[in-house]
């Protein structure tokens, strides 16, 4: 019994290790970030999800170079594996909903299908209906996959995008401002894990 319980805490710091390297939450940080400052310039929204997956590559060779070289002996069980997957699968899939919610209410004010009186309201609360829903994703994202920084990062969004409406400042502020946070945040993962688990 001992042992079992031994080994499953010794299962969770390797996986927590393994993903607290802060790597890939500095990709996503870089890339909301760059997202907002060029709807601050530019005024417009750009594929910042194209970036992600454009700058993927270097993700996994950075994470091969430096994160595996440093915890070769990691071994995620199948059911962690699972939640991580399950994770990922629900952050896709949310994003795949609200782009077609997205497209859906294009065609219907093009159509005029959608009521004038609902996109305006829409636009109305644009900014907090957008963080919240990025900020529930999160937290679904943390609980399935365990990674508890995810909820500082869930209830950071909620605060910026909420506190964002109500202070009327441009929806691209607060973008902005949680992609920094997230990239600062990781670089202060990516120094503890270096110092963690030195060469």
């Amino acid at each position: 019994m001992t042992h079992t319980l031994n080994s499953a805490v010794n299962q969770q710091r390797r996986y927590v290790s393994y993903h607290d390297d802060g790597l890939l939450d500095l990709l996503v940080g870089l890339a909301v970030l760059l997202s907002g400052l060029y709807m601050l310039v530019a005024g417009d929204i750009p594929l910042g999800g194209l970036w992600v997956v454009l700058w993927l590559p270097l993700w996994l060779s950075a994470r091969k170079s430096i994160a595996a070289r440093r915890l070769p002996d990691v071994e995620v069980s199948q059911e962690r594996y699972a939640g991580k997957m399950r994770a990922g699968v629900f952050v896709v899939v949310a994003l795949v909903l609200l782009v077609f919610a997205g497209l859906a209410l294009l065609w219907g004010q093009s159509t005029g299908r959608v009521p004038e009186s609902f996109l305006t309201g829409l636009q109305e609360y644009l900014t907090i209906l957008l963080g919240l829903f990025v900020a529930l994703v999160m937290a679904v994202a943390a609980w399935l996959s365990g990674l508890v920084r995810l909820f500082a990062y869930a209830l950071l969004t909620a605060v910026v995008f909420v506190g964002g409406h109500f202070l009327n400042v441009p929806a691209a502020l607060p973008v902005a401002l949680v992609g920094g946070f997230i990239m600062l945040w990781s670089l202060v993962v990516f120094a503890r894990f270096v110092r963690s688990h030195p060469q």
